[in-house]
């Protein structure tokens, strides 16, 4: 990741600074324009050979809806980005999941139907599928199994979240913060839920945006972050400070950051405060409504389902190959087996 120098002769803000943006309909390069006009040191001067773009791809559900970002973006980000560095090397990451409410979620899949492949053709981008990228296990001392991550997170790169302003059932709302979930490689990280604010802090200390973009323009409210109601606020957060953006997010929404268990502790984490940022722009606030239903026992119990399910295939799976084993070379087979059980049953005692 990249430092984000200040222009010569100005002086760096002493808090974090959120441009807003009043924006309706499709995107343009005005609004990076007037986020530059509002507040000089949300863009870089300059840049790494290479960008990553993360969007919120979170299911397959076109933008309009609020859910996922618009790839618009990378045709408004690269002709930014190249203004200021012509060979710069962007992609778009993002990882293979499985959600909340149905089933495997091929990134690849996600790419073709949200129409990323176009936008990246376009746009002159790579899209990088994490989960087929190389990765490394990390020890986390909160955490009671190791982390995984990418392997890219030690290269040098602008890093760039491009997040939906949306509500959500146990986080009660997601932006740039939890953005940072579809970093992890693996697709099923139902194991992490019960510590999911640990996770998310620790993956902002090791990968912290370098450009925040929380696009409001069509915002989730009701069943977020999925299954939830569209609702118009015309409104674009941009930030070099992903917590700055997030609680700026939080004011418009009218949530209280309190509320937000990853803001909270990432806010412990780096030993700030709710109100350490300065707004630049019209921030006009716009309730959301927020089904108070208790989704999250729902959403955990599903999770435990379905590893239920996937434990007893992978033990029906096992049994299997070792009768077609033992049918086909019965005497190599029991060789094998019977020092294993041996080991087993006596060493245990």
């Amino acid at each position: 990741m990249s430092s984000n120098p200040a222009p010569a002769g100005i002086r760096p803000p002493s808090s974090p600074q959120v441009a807003v943006v009043s924006a309706e309909g499709n995107l343009s390069a005005a609004v990076c324009r007037e986020a530059k006009a509002l507040s000089p040191h949300i863009f870089p001067q300059s840049l790494p050979a290479r960008v990553l773009i993360k969007p919120n791809l979170c299911d397959i559900v076109a933008w309009e809806n609020g859910v996922t970002t618009d790839p618009a973006w990378l045709r408004i980000l690269a002709s930014e980005l190249r203004s200021i560095r012509p060979d710069v090397k962007i992609a778009v990451i993002e990882s293979d999941a499985i959600g909340a409410y149905k089933t495997y979620r091929s990134c690849d899949e996600t790419y073709q139907r949200l129409g990323y492949i176009d936008a990246a053709r376009n746009a002159g981008a790579e899209l990088i599928n994490l989960s087929k990228a190389g990765s490394l296990d990390i020890r986390v001392p909160e955490l009671p199994f190791p982390m995984t991550i990418p392997e890219m997170f030690l290269e040098e790169f602008f890093f760039i979240s491009v997040a939906n302003l949306k509500v959500h059932p146990y986080e009660h709302m997601t932006g740039i913060l939890k953005n940072s979930l579809g970093l992890l490689p693996v697709a099923d990280i139902s194991h992490y839920h019960p510590y999911l604010a640990t996770v998310i802090s620790t993956l902002h200390r090791l990968c912290p945006p370098d450009l925040c973009i929380i696009d409001g323009r069509i915002g989730l409210e009701g069943k977020g972050p999925i299954q939830g109601d569209p609702v118009r606020t015309n409104t674009i957060i941009l930030s070099n400070d992903a917590l700055a953006a997030d609680l700026a997010a939080c004011r418009l929404m009218t949530i209280a950051p309190q509320t937000v268990p990853h803001l909270r502790q990432t806010l412990k984490d780096l030993t700030r405060s709710y109100d350490d940022f300065a707004v630049a722009g019209e921030l006009r606030p716009h309730k959301f409504t927020f089904d108070q239903q208790q989704l999250h026992p729902e959403i955990l119990a599903k999770f435990r389902n379905r590893r239920l399910h996937r434990q007893s295939e992978i033990f029906t799976n096992r049994w299997i190959s070792r009768f077609f084993r033992f049918k086909q070379e019965p005497i190599t087979f029991l060789t094998g087996a019977i020092p294993k059980l041996a080991r087993r049953v006596y060493g245990s005692r």
